[in-house]
């Protein structure tokens, strides 16, 4: 018992522990410098507490511009809702369903500031309600507190933090580059290496948010690695039709560039396709590449690679927000609760921060008991020992303890992940500006105020769930959705139909690292991605042929039907299956390259039916 109290992680806790200080210290800053919210710079100073001095500085940065957006689209709400709870509350719905929805489609600080756009104008609007002071006055304060405590974290973080070592991705570059060349050159028919490979490059761009961060060098960098990655899974998927793929020779790790071009060379014969690929390596190389001026002249950039973008996430985390917000608003103006805009402020920020978590109601259950706990906390503060204080540094220092008393909660190795919702919560109840107010009741129906708002948006969470496997359902419906929207003509130009190829290779990365994070093997989203890819183009091909009007009157009727069977893809697999193979027998005799490609095309279909029933 003793034992599981003491749980502590000793490295995790000289990390909170500094935290915890730099906390403090933006709370008597704020205090000296007379910021009416000292406790808002404090807990920005815990937000935005992330490993390294680079994720931090760009948390920072970017807290700050979230915030002057939503501080300013909060004094514009209250301006034209005339301070009324009603409008207050219809225009942060939609304010706050359109900065979730967005905040979930975009990736890494974009992300960020769209989430914080969002409920910064909520807590300027709800706190500005009723209250005498300047709106203006209060959005200022919002901001300074936020530029304030993201200063202090961000000095901490240059001073403690460790430094982010982008060689050590370079490297790892480097060794799938040289890996991937290995597997091409012995034939490129190891099923279970082209499987690792994969799950090696969609593990590095995962990292690579990680490596980049706080440096726009470096991230225009990632764009670069990312057109590296997305070359690579196409020639890892790229499966000529012919079953003969005999080995070619190599010399094992010399130079990438000169076995690139070796590569090239040997496969023109026989693979001009894989050779083509191979050749579009060589520039994508050259700028991923960290040595580049070494190489050479690099020619012109290209298009940046269209990104996978969770549009069905991203609806259930603009209706999840709108309706936490809507239903706690409507208790607020049905029972005119002076305290109801925290109630209201408390869903609209754990609704959007949580959007984007790989199993936000899990975590949510751990939110609910560490603001339970930190509410509690405040509570005692409040009666027992603010009136205590004679002063508002006394209050500081008195209410202190219970502050630093968050960094052990974060350290604890099994309740670690209740420990930054006490903080948060603790520090929010918590303005030693305020005079003491010692009267239990009040303080009571603040903390439950404050709860109701994390218990709303777990509410909501459980009513529209994600998690790890929704999301790996929602990205195979939105590729056997795009495959349906081929049958029916929507990518038949040249231009978009290579659009669709680079967001798959892009959709594959985010499948395997959802996947992974299932338990399932990588075989699955590889041979799912490859019987996606493969049934598109072969569709493409289909359209091509039936536009040229080459066929004849049956064999134009068999493809006609294999066409409309797409649309029982995600039912009825093996209905597409059947089409294919009866396409295929009236192609034989006239194209048979054709009818050998919807033959793999049916056989890909067949072995990956459990993989197109999720999208069901």
């Amino acid at each position: 018992m003793f034992s599981a109290l003491i749980d502590i992680d000793p490295a995790r806790l000289r990390v909170t522990a500094r935290t915890a200080i730099a906390s403090c210290l933006a709370l008597g800053i704020g205090i000296l410098i007379g910021l009416d919210h000292p406790q808002w710079a404090a807990m920005t100073v815990w937000i935005t507490a992330l490993p390294t001095r680079g994720q931090r500085l760009e948390r920072s940065l970017a807290r700050v511009a979230g915030t002057i957006a939503g501080a300013l689209a909060g004094v514009g709400l209250m301006a034209l809702s005339g301070n009324y709870p009603a409008g207050i509350i219809i225009g942060l719905t939609l304010w706050l369903g359109l900065c979730a929805g967005i905040g979930n489609l975009l990736t890494g600080p974009a992300s960020y500031i769209s989430l914080l756009a969002g409920y910064s104008a909520a807590m300027v609007a709800l706190l500005g309600y009723g209250h005498d002071t300047s709106l203006w006055m209060l959005a200022v304060d919002r901001v300074a507190t936020i530029c304030l405590g993201g200063a202090v974290g961000t000095i901490v973080a240059l001073v403690f933090s460790p430094k982010t070592q982008p060689v050590d991705i370079s490297r790892r570059i480097q060794t799938v580059m040289h890996a991937c060349l290995d597997h091409i050159a012995a034939g490129g028919t190891d099923r279970a290496e082209r499987a690792r490979l994969i799950r090696e490059i969609a593990a590095l761009d995962e990292n690579l948010d990680l490596a980049s961060a706080g440096s726009l060098r470096v991230r225009r960098q990632a764009r670069d690695i990312r057109s590296l990655f997305s070359a690579l899974t196409e020639l890892l998927l790229d499966t000529p039709l012919s079953r003969d793929r005999s080995p070619v020779a190599h010399e094992g790790k010399g130079d990438l560039l000169t076995r690139l071009n070796q590569l090239a060379s040997q496969m023109e014969a026989d693979c001009p396709q894989r050779a083509a690929l191979l050749k579009a390596l060589v520039p994508l190389w050259q700028r991923a590449n960290q040595t580049a001026e070494a190489i050479g002249p690099v020619p012109e950039r290209h298009a940046p690679i269209p990104l996978h973008r969770d549009w069905i996430c991203a609806r259930y985390a603009a209706l999840r927000s709108m309706s936490a917000v809507a239903a706690t608003g409507l208790v607020w103006i049905a029972t005119g609760w002076s305290l109801g805009p925290y109630m209201v402020m408390g869903a609209a920020i754990m609704t959007s921060v949580f959007s984007t978590f790989p199993n936000p109601g899990l975590q949510m259950r751990w939110v609910v008991g560490g603001s339970l706990s930190g509410a509690s906390a405040a509570v005692l503060a409040h009666v027992f020992i603010m009136p205590m204080a004679s002063s508002t540094g006394a209050a500081v220092l008195l209410t202190m303890p219970l502050m630093l008393f968050g960094m052990v909660v974060m350290a604890h190795r099994r309740v670690g992940l209740a420990g930054m919702e006490y903080n948060l919560i603790y520090l929010l109840m918590m303005n030693p500006n305020l005079p003491a107010d010692p009267q239990v009741g009040h303080a009571l129906l603040q903390a439950f105020a404050v709860l109701m708002g994390p218990v709303s948006a777990y509410l909501a969470f459980v009513a529209l769930p994600v998690d790890a496997r929704r999301r790996l359902d929602f990205v195979i419906r939105l590729m056997v959705h795009e495959l349906t929207a081929m049958a029916k003509g929507a990518f038949d130009s040249p231009g978009r139909h290579r659009h669709w190829r680079l967001r798959l290779y892009h959709r594959l990365v985010m499948l395997v690292r959802w996947g992974e994070r299932n338990g399932y093997g990588g075989d699955f989203a590889t041979d799912g991605g490859m019987g996606t890819l493969q049934l598109g183009n072969s569709l493409h091909v289909i359209r091509e042929m039936m536009a040229e009007g080459v066929v004849d009157a049956r064999s134009k009727r068999a493809l006609r039907a294999t066409l409309l069977s797409v649309a029982y893809l995600p039912r009825k697999p093996e209905r597409v299956e059947k089409a294919l193979r009866r396409a295929a027998r009236n192609l034989q005799s006239a194209y048979p390259e054709n009818a050998a490609r919807l033959d793999e095309t049916a056989a890909l279909v067949a072995a990956n039916q459990d993989f197109f029933r999720r999208a069901g």
